[in-house]
């Protein structure tokens, strides 16, 4: 009974009514750009590895690089699950093709990632439990708009600051060269939510956008203490985790202000209700008790007790939500 109403006849006529402007519109622009920039995900890795020789970590970073690898895995499957899950439920023809090229996308990493550690030979460790709870939270949740704001703006903003961070870390030489196309990837991945949200908030009902900020702290709480859980992981690669946590910032402070202007250059200040922005308010503040500038050494002893705490707890709940 899901698809009692199906073919959704009204997506053509709407579409015959907008004319060409609805063929001009950026949603659907970037499905096209899309299918321009696809790479060859099995002749890439191929060439590198050619290139390079088979991939191999030294002992000292390995397990730090495996755990990360993994998240970065399964988290390319979800978004693969949920960008085609975003693809049948939109209504709008030109960010169902968006969200259709995204799928695409998304497969293509998972499978390269997967390749390329089947290649380094070793056992890939088991997701942790903070990042599966907030995987599985946007995979679940019924709502548009919570698994725009999930998959769009908060989990592909980290993931884009973790593949700089391995690229600039240098950890080992096909991957150092394989990230990038990755992240020419999921920095388009981003325009969905920017272009599409808007829409949808702007329709939201007060508890609607309540709910929608509770989503956000939620998921923002998981991400915060996913972090901590990975921070000595981070340390053994050369992995700077305020800068990663400040490009993270960074990006969605982007992603806010770019929904928030107009095409005629006017504020649109229901375009970004109950969208929470880390770059104002606590953000910044919450950012340097996380990450101090000049590292955990140089603060009070009340405050590197308290970060302590709140990383062994992150551990523990880590394994335990496993």
């Amino acid at each position: 009974m899901r698809h009692k109403h199906w073919p959704p006849y009204a997506l053509v006529e709407e579409s015959i009514e907008q004319g060409a402007e609805r063929k001009l519109a950026k949603l659907e622009r970037l499905y096209h750009v899309g299918q321009s920039k696809a790479w060859d995900g099995r002749q890439v890795l191929a060439e590198l590895i050619a290139k390079h020789g088979p991939p191999k970590i030294d002992d000292a970073r390995r397990d730090a690089a495996l755990r990360i690898m993994s998240v970065l895995l399964w988290g390319e499957l979800a978004a693969w699950a949920i960008s085609a899950d975003l693809a049948e439920q939109i209504d709008d023809v030109e960010a169902k093709m968006a969200a259709t090229s995204q799928a695409h996308d998304e497969a293509r990493h998972f499978y390269v990632l997967r390749d390329y550690l089947r290649a380094l030979g070793h056992p890939v460790p088991r997701l942790g439990g903070l990042g599966r709870r907030l995987l599985i939270s946007i995979l679940e949740t019924p709502s548009l708009v919570h698994k725009l704001i999930g998959m769009q703006l908060l989990v592909e903003s980290n993931a884009l600051s973790i593949f700089k961070g391995l690229v600039d870390a240098n950890v080992e030489p096909v991957l150092h060269e394989l990230l990038p196309y990755y992240e020419q990837d999921e920095a388009r991945h981003v325009g969905l939510g920017v272009m599409y949200l808007p829409r949808l908030l702007s329709k939201l009902t007060r508890v609607e956008t309540a709910a929608a900020v509770a989503f956000q702290l939620r998921s923002v709480a998981l991400l915060m203490s996913g972090g901590l859980a990975f921070h000595r992981d981070f340390e053994a690669l050369g992995m700077n985790h305020r800068e990663m946590a400040r490009h993270t910032i960074r990006l969605q402070n982007e992603i806010v202000k770019d929904m928030l202007d107009g095409d005629g250059g006017e504020k649109r200040y229901d375009a970004v209700r109950g969208l929470l922005n880390p770059a104002r308010g606590f953000g910044p503040k919450i950012l340097d008790f996380m990450h101090p500038q000049g590292g955990r050494e140089n603060v009070p002893t009340w405050h590197r007790t308290a970060l302590r705490w709140w990383t062994k707890g992150a551990r523990f709940a880590d394994r335990a939500l496993a």
